[in-house]
């Protein structure tokens, strides 16, 4: 069994009636289709920016240029193996999107509303807590709901292959469909940031530095958000660690449900392709 330091690390994303999985050299995605069968595919990836990887804040911003890219080739690969309606699938990625947009713009409107004194806890607390919320109401949709299982088989089968367990759907089910990687992490940081940053720009009185400020505003706050995702991931093992981050990592039971099996055999069959390929071609 692999220890947490030697083990590999492994990324993927919920998609419509599959899984992608990533890892040091391929994706693969894995979809269930409608007769019941797991088709899955494989092709070679390499993450860009390796040179950025030991440089603070900006590996952060390179490395979001890196999943963009990912993201296109998934949905590309991802296409090739749906039957059905391309923008039914796509649909229940987009519905979570678009509520958080609108609790965005309600939190605005609050704002607006808002005594001078308030407008930073109000634009704060409202900025982070409506857009999860959304993600919440979201997931009792059935399409979202669907694809919140299959981000949970995702996390599970992840943890199980860190954790260095055979790679199968039963101890998969054992395991947390919370990780510290998790992209979910990640937007809670940066809806912190934007919303903090929103709130002192717009307190700001001279034209000028709110556009210098809302310019920087966004790499940082992006770039921000992914240490603090490298951070939380470095502590999780110390208690005090554990005791600040944990309440962060748990903001994914609004991005995620408890997964069944076909979801857990979809996630499984699209990491192993990705282990087994890693396997054949490591250097």
């Amino acid at each position: 069994m692999s220890t947490k330091e030697d083990a590999p690390r492994y990324g993927g994303r919920a998609l419509r009636n599959g899984v992608m999985m990533v890892g040091s050299h391929a994706v693969a995605v894995a979809v269930r289709q409608p007769d019941g069968r797991i088709t899955t595919a494989v092709e070679p990836f390499s993450m860009p920016g390796r040179w950025a990887k030991d440089i603070p804040f900006l590996r952060g911003l390179v490395a979001i240029g890196g999943m963009l890219k990912l993201a296109g080739g998934t949905t590309k690969l991802e296409n090739r193996m749906s039957t059905g309606s391309k923008v039914k699938n796509f649909l229940p990625q987009l519905a979570p999107g678009v509520g958080a947009a609108l609790a965005e713009r309600l939190t605005r409107e609050m704002a607006k509303k808002a005594d001078d004194r308030m407008v930073v806890p109000i634009e704060t607390v409202a900025g982070v807590a409506l857009p999860f919320l959304a993600f919440g109401v979201g997931g009792k949709l059935p399409g979202v709901r669907d694809l919140w299982r299959y981000h949970g088989a995702e996390h599970k089968a992840v943890n199980a292959a860190e954790a260095g367990l055979d790679l199968t759907p039963a101890n998969a089910g054992t395991m947390s469909r919370v990780h510290p990687r998790c992209g979910t992490v990640m937007a809670f940081w940066g809806l912190l940031g934007g919303a903090l940053a929103r709130s002192l720009i717009a307190r700001m009185r001279d034209n000028r530095g709110k556009t210098i400020a809302g310019a920087v505003a966004g790499p940082l706050i992006l770039s921000t958000a992914y240490e603090a995702v490298r951070l939380g991931y470095a502590v999780r093992d110390n208690p005090v660690g554990k005791a600040v981050f944990t309440p962060v990592w748990n903001t994914q039971r609004m991005t995620t449900l408890e997964p069944g099996e076909e979801e857990l055999e979809v996630a499984v069959a699209a990491l192993q392709a990705v282990i087994d390929y890693d396997r054949a071609h490591a250097a």
